[in-house]
């Protein structure tokens, strides 16, 4: 199935350069706007729980958890956060050959940036908000997108609608590979006060810890990075402007697989980012989305080297 994609366009592009010559090759570029769908982003990381962190309390290995495989109790596993939707802009250039009169493939390289610039805030499993879970020791928790920037290569198959007038509707659908990129933060704040930090009630060093864990902020700020695949929806209108000139308008629906990085944390409880004093258990964050989805309009001109 992941070859699919590269497959189709390889196959598409052979017949295209085989029927260069021919009247029903023609070149597109065209330009538009973009708008992403609502974006869930699920997170998590390799952590433990902060009582368990050397540089926080020095005294750790005395608390079985710390130490267990599972990385014990308190650890925070998994976390969510939602955004809306965002605008963008569109572009894509195209090599095409009608095959028919009725029918045309396409090979095309897609490229879409959304600017989110968003924040959420982190939420549990269940949808608690994390900064509401811990109360007045976590004053902020929330995770920031950016721009999500996709660029494809795909390739298409088009039904023409022809009729006795200069508009002629079109649908398509295609299969394509994309590279995109997301930029992606998170920053996680712990109360100055260090009577409201909770998280070391019960310890036999609680002052230590809790002098050693106010104040701390976890935090990342990364341009992360994933192959996708992906399908097309196409529709849209064309006009005849001239013998080899035509203007279409074409609207797109690209429906993108699930976006997976990560990565170390710029800072964990305001230190690097693992649990040691002697740099071992190192601590990775990961987060993924539901599909990428968008949607774009855009204005295309097609140059065609002759009659079909």
């Amino acid at each position: 199935m992941r070859g699919l994609p590269r497959r189709a366009a390889h196959g598409v592009a052979w017949l295209l350069l085989a029927g260069v010559a021919d009247a029903g090759v023609y070149l597109s570029g065209e330009a538009g706007a973009a708008r992403s769908a609502s974006l869930l982003l699920r997170s998590g990381d390799t952590d433990r729980a902060s009582r368990c962190d050397e540089f926080v309390n020095p005294r750790y290995a005395e608390i079985a958890s710390c130490t267990s495989p599972d990385r014990g109790d308190g650890a925070v596993d998994d976390w969510q956060s939602e955004f809306g939707r965002g605008w963008g802009a569109a572009g894509a250039a195209a090599l095409g050959y009608r095959l028919r009169e009725r029918f045309r493939i396409e090979l095309e390289g897609l490229h879409q940036t959304v600017d989110l610039d968003d924040s959420a805030n982190i939420l549990s499993p269940e949808g608690t908000p994390f900064a509401q879970s811990f109360g007045a020791e976590l004053p902020r928790a929330d995770e920031t997108i950016g721009r999500i920037d996709s660029r494809g290569l795909f390739a298409n198959v088009l039904i023409d609608f022809p009729n006795a007038s200069r508009f002629t509707p079109f649908l398509g659908a295609g299969v394509g590979a994309v590279a995109a990129r997301l930029r992606y933060g998170a920053w996680w704040e712990r109360s100055r006060d260090p009577s409201l930090v909770e998280t070391a009630r019960g310890l036999p060093n609680e002052a230590e810890v809790r002098r050693n864990l106010a104040g701390t902020i976890s935090r990342t700020d990364d341009r992360l990075r994933d192959r996708l695949r992906g399908y097309q929806l196409l529709f849209g209108i064309r006009y005849r402007l001239r013998t080899h000139l035509e203007l279409e308008l074409r609207g797109r629906w690209t429906d993108l697989s699930a976006f997976r990085d990560g990565g170390e944390y710029k800072a964990l409880r305001s230190h690097v980012s693992n649990l040691r004093l002697d740099g071992s258990e190192p601590v990775f964050y990961r987060t993924s989305t539901d599909d990428l989805r968008f949607f774009n309009v855009g204005l295309r001109l097609n140059y065609r080297f002759g009659e079909p």
